[in-house]
């Protein structure tokens, strides 16, 4: 019988049409919402003509969008969505939040701020080189109020609207200052992943309140990417699993949930919603392309969250799907949830159809409408759904017309479960079971219990410019000096050979650079030695990938550059306009224009995909952002997996690459103070190294909390979120041993002798 258990006692959801927990359920019954181009910036005409311009066609500027007071003028709509949802959960939370952790999804790519406010940056400071005299901040700044008036983002510098930066605004002044937050980027499933990091700091004893979900913020730059990819819906209507089904919509907006321990809400006398009880994490390994489902990573992920308590196939009553309405994902999904409930006939449904797609809070919403029908033992029915599709009719699912009760006649008499599942570009599943806390004689897990409290490094590499052999990377950082000479790549960044990536040159070339390091740096990482294969060998099924980042990838500034420059410009006039335009035609010449690969090629979480992919590693992928500590978060949160026995062998990377000038102006730091370079270790539980006779170089301990007396892990030149690396490696080359290392806002790292 488990010692503990995790429950879901409140929610808060700020999604269109839905300020609130009731309003969410309500939608369900009420049917879609309308969707239709939105109120928030002006001046869409020109971004479109833009966009065609770009790339040939008319974009869809149909979406979901959150409709802001009049009185939020300031543009920053991630951190106040964020902050409402907070509200409505601590509302609904009995008790005061005592040491709480925020485990959030959001990322760069799908952020509207960061879009339009990277557009005025680069703008302002291009057009200002154009003009005549030697005065080029001054005129930047004249520029900036002037593109400020067309988008209030582009008022800000980018820097502002940073996952982290926004994350820490969204709880100022309602949760405790020294609130540790952990940021996953993982696209889709993001916030599903956040939910399990909540529950494993909850069980551990890190937190005592968990707030987990995910935010993002829509706009037209996605709909570009979409549009060239042929994922939106012409009809403007989302019919997920129906036989008419023609694409999604996409939407915007926060989901949290609040998470306690079993014991703790009881004793606060919360609202028990659901328990969680069990959550699966895959990869789809190799695959017909990074960008398109595998039914087998979908049902691996499912079947692990069912071994977590070894619940029947035909005890899950009720699976709430991703269910996007594209040809191929719903068909997919469909045949996945089919294989992977043996024995089971589940109700099948999912909330895009009434809301859009909601980007990083998908998985929330999702999982809060789940805890909701659980908790009033009623699933309800499938908006915009008429007929299942050809192929589903022989498959062992059902999709409700009407509201359906949710009992246990449905599962021989056995208490049902309730499933959330999501997944994303570069092959990224996660699947959480939920059961009714009334189901007493079931007790359940809710994650697998803590194998160990250490953990060993047993392998590292770098990657630098001019690529120094790993022997002299380590020579030079022994002697106090960066690991590498010089501190930039060649430029264009060079496509590694096919069998370095095995990634087709073709492809290879329309990735950002960080993809191409990451994907080098592995076959570097994972190199066979003497007598044995690759590190890996034997471990595919249980190998995770953990990478840390901080800012934007080069192709993300170039690409949104690209389309939305030339319709925030239309708001300048004179010369400042023909400055402009003879910016952006210098941009143009001298940039990859937008296409399929324009998404997926500037996605960060992307290059953990392509790892996975190429090696076929079916372990979860997970990437980190939460500032320049996202080195050490990313130590951390590979460990939990690992000490919890998810994985048996965890591959965590950082790297710093692509637009310096962007990324140091957001650390307050100049160009020339920050270094290109990604670094890489493996970790494992000491029974894994020893039995693969694999030398221990160091033992590691990780923490949540911040330890204000630790090292100072960073220094110079940086390298972003590599700097923990970079301290961790050089203590284990110098022999100083033990260190400890910690940002302001938490990870620690201890970093122990091997014996």
């Amino acid at each position: 019988m488990p010692a503990e258990q995790v429950c879901l006692v409140a929610a808060g959801v700020v999604i269109p049409g839905c300020e609130g927990i009731e309003d969410l359920w309500q939608r369900a019954q009420d049917g879609p919402l309308p969707f239709g181009r939105p109120d928030r910036f002006r001046g869409h005409e020109a971004l479109a003509a833009a966009a065609e311009d770009e790339t040939g066609r008319v974009p869809d500027l149909r979406f979901g969008e959150v409709r802001e007071p009049a009185a939020q003028a300031d543009g920053d709509l991630q951190a106040s969505w964020l902050r409402r949802a907070l509200r409505q959960c601590l509302a609904a939370t009995s008790g005061h939040a005592t040491r709480p952790g925020l485990f959030l999804a959001a990322s760069t790519d799908t952020s509207y701020e960061i879009d339009m406010a990277l557009t005025a940056d680069m703008l302002a400071a291009g057009a200002a080189r154009h003009l005549p005299g030697p005065d080029d901040a001054r005129a930047g700044e004249r520029i900036r109020h002037q593109l400020a008036q067309a988008d209030p983002c582009a008022g800000s510098r980018h820097g502002e609207f940073l996952p982290h930066a926004q994350a820490r605004r969204a709880i100022e002044g309602l949760l405790p200052q020294d609130t540790p937050i952990l940021i996953v980027d993982n696209i889709c499933p993001s916030s599903l992943y956040s939910v399990d990091l909540g529950v494993k700091h909850l069980l551990d004893g890190a937190v005592d309140v968990a707030f987990c979900g995910g935010v993002s913020s829509h706009g037209p730059l996605r709909q570009i990417y979409f549009s060239e990819m042929g994922t939106l819906s012409p009809s403007g209507e989302v019919r997920a699993f129906d036989s008419a089904a023609d694409g999604t919509v996409f939407s915007e907006g926060a989901a949290l949930v609040t998470l306690k321990r079993l014991s703790d809400a009881l004793r606060d006398h919360d609202t028990v919603l659901a328990v969680l009880a069990g959550f699966g994490a895959a990869s789809d390994g190799k695959s017909k392309a990074i960008f398109a489902p595998s039914q087998e990573g979908q049902v691996r992920a499912m079947i692990r969250a069912r071994s977590v308590n070894d619940v029947p196939g035909g005890q899950v009553a009720w699976v709430l799907g991703h269910g996007t309405a594209t040809h191929v994902g719903d068909a997919t999904e469909l045949r996945s949830i089919a294989a992977a409930h043996p024995g089971g006939n589940p109700w099948v449904t999912g909330n895009k159809p009434m809301l859009g797609h909601t980007g990083m809070a998908c998985g929330a919403v999702s999982l809060i409408q789940a805890a909701l029908g659980l908790h009033r033992s009623a699933i309800p029915r499938q908006p915009n759904h008429t007929t299942l599709p050809d192929y589903a009719r022989s498959l062992a699912v059902r999709i409700p017309a009407a509201s359906v009760g949710l009992e246990e006649s449905m599962t021989d008499g056995q208490p049902p479960f309730v499933g959330v599942f999501a997944c994303g570009l570069g092959g990224i599943n996660g699947y959480q079971l939920l059961i009714s806390p009334d189901a007493d004689e079931h007790k359940v897990r809710s994650s697998p219990p803590s194998l160990c409290d250490e953990l060993v490094l047993v392998r590292w590499s770098a990657l630098l410019p001019g690529r120094p052999d790993d022997d002299v990377v380590a020579a030079r950082m022994s002697r106090g000096e960066a690991g590498a000479e010089a501190l930039r790549f060649e430029r264009p960044y060079p496509v590694p050979p096919f069998e370095k990536s095995l990634i087709p040159p073709k492809v290879a070339a329309q990735l950002d650079m960080s993809q191409l390091l990451v994907v080098e740096l592995v076959n570097r990482l994972g190199a066979a030695e003497p007598d044995r294969g690759l590190l890996w060998d034997g471990l595919e099924e249980r190998t995770g990938i953990f990478g840390a980042h901080h800012g934007l990838a080069q192709s993300a500034v170039d690409s949104t550059l690209r389309c939305l420059g030339s319709g925030i410009a239309r708001s300048l006039d004179g010369a400042d306009a023909r400055a402009a335009a003879d910016y952006l035609r210098e941009h143009r010449s001298s940039t990859n224009p937008v296409g399929p690969y324009s998404l997926v090629g500037r996605m960060s979480s992307t290059a953990l995909g392509w790892v996975a992919n190429r090696r076929d590693l079916h372990g979860p992928t997970m990437m980190v952002d939460t500032g320049p500590a996202s080195g050490l978060a990313a130590l951390h949160a590979a460990s939990c997996y690992l000490r919890r026995g998810d994985i048996d062998l965890a591959l965590v990377m950082a790297w710093s690459a692509g637009p310096l000038e962007q990324n140091a102006q957001s650390l307050g730091l100049s160009p020339q103070e920050v270094a290109e370079g990604a670094y890489a270790v493996a970790l494992a539980r000491p029974e894994t190294a020893q039995a693969r006779g694999w030398q221990v170089l160091a033992r590691v301990r990780t923490e949540l909390r911040a330890d204000p007396g630790a090292t100072d892990w960073r220094g110079k030149p940086s390298y972003l979120a590599g700097d923990g690396f970079v301290g961790v490696l050089r203590s284990i080359f110098e022999g100083k041993l033990p260190q400890r290392f910690s940002s302001t806002a938490g990870p620690t790292i201890d970093v122990l002798p091997p014996s």
